[in-house]
């Protein structure tokens, strides 16, 4: 989990006095060299039978071939791709997508994952929702499988306990099969900007993503935003989205030094930004307690894949416990880049 707040990315209009502009919706979406992933992506959401949207593609640094493939697949109107020459990471992406969004003057952002193929009805859903609870709200939906498209990968979490960062997954295992038994609308303590949607009353009032991250922990810093300005996380059955997951990041990998050191640092800062100094250090030393504990197990069983991935995470706590004394933005820096 990831969690911050950052008041450098924070607007202060007062969201029970502002009112949704439209019923527009810009759908926002970043390509990194998955241009393919992208299109496919794009083409599920043109099928929506919501019909006053504009899909908007940032193209986020990637290499000019798989720009070019981006560029030559659509003729419609209501698609802009706009490109940024140097890859800002995912926070960096989103908050260039809405600000250039912020022209077609919204009433909804759909902020949505490229390896995701969007069901027709979803962004309909979305809204109705969203309207229904008076634009107060984060709304999203269910998360399938690409792979194993009836089971299902996540649909929120629920708070257990806020000040251990303890979050439960409904969906366990992230394939459990849908049965119907999520068929309800939720208010949920954690959502996943997989997709999601954000009323233009909670972009006003929350502001862009915190550039206190670069990849994970960013949706969940918005959330507790959201949430400390008033705000609800809605989950509603009626919106769907299959998702591959994990493609974009480490060409695919659930487990790499990369991920794991991203994965370390964004919840050391999200705890920081969240947690109040108590409970932040309580977790702090118990994180690092946990790490040490499994490399001496790795070095114990000789499972080298494992060890390299603990040592990931302690040096991404080190590196968070650098940041204190800073606070600059993340500019992306993993000692994992190739």
């Amino acid at each position: 989990m990831n969690l911050s707040y950052n008041k450098r990315n924070t607007m202060t209009i007062d969201h029970q006095k502002t009112t949704s502009i439209s019923k527009k919706v810009v759908v926002i979406t970043l390509n990194y060299n998955h241009a393919q992933l992208t299109i496919d992506c794009v083409n599920s959401v043109l099928k929506s039978s919501f019909e006053d949207f504009v899909v908007l593609v940032v193209d986020n640094g990637s290499a000019a071939e798989d720009y070019e493939v981006l560029l030559s697949a659509f003729d419609s109107s209501n698609i802009e791709i706009t490109r940024i020459e140097k890859n800002v990471g995912y926070v960096g992406g989103v908050n260039h997508g809405l600000k250039e969004a912020l022209k077609y003057n919204p009433g909804y952002f759909l902020i949505m994952n490229n390896d995701t193929l969007l069901d027709n009805l979803a962004i309909k859903s979305l809204v109705d929702i969203a309207i229904e609870y008076d634009n107060n709200a984060i709304v999203s939906g269910k998360v399938y499988n690409m792979d194993e498209p009836n089971t299902l990968q996540y649909i929120g979490q629920e708070c257990v306990n806020a000040n251990k960062f303890q979050y439960v997954a409904y969906v366990k295992g992230m394939g459990e099969l849908d049965t119907g038994q999520y068929d309800r609308v939720i208010e949920m303590g954690m959502l996943d900007d997989i997709f999601w949607l954000l009323p233009r009353k909670t972009f006003d009032a929350v502001g862009y993503y915190s550039t206190d991250f670069f990849l994970y922990g960013e949706q969940n810093d918005y959330a507790f935003r959201a949430i400390k300005a008033g705000f609800r996380l809605i989950y509603t059955p009626n919106a769907k989205i299959w998702h591959f997951g994990k493609m974009t990041t480490a060409d695919g990998a659930k487990f790499s030094p990369k991920v794991s050191y991203w994965q370390s640092y964004a919840t050391m800062v999200l705890a920081f930004q969240q947690l109040s100094l108590i409970y932040f250090f309580r977790l702090y030393f118990k994180y690092i307690y946990g790490i040490l504990k499994g490399i001496f197990n790795c070095l114990h069983k000789n499972k080298k894949d494992s060890l390299s991935n603990y040592i990931a995470r302690l040096i991404g706590v080190l590196y968070f416990t650098f940041w204190i004394f800073h606070r600059k933005p993340n500019n992306g820096f993993n000692p994992y880049n190739k």
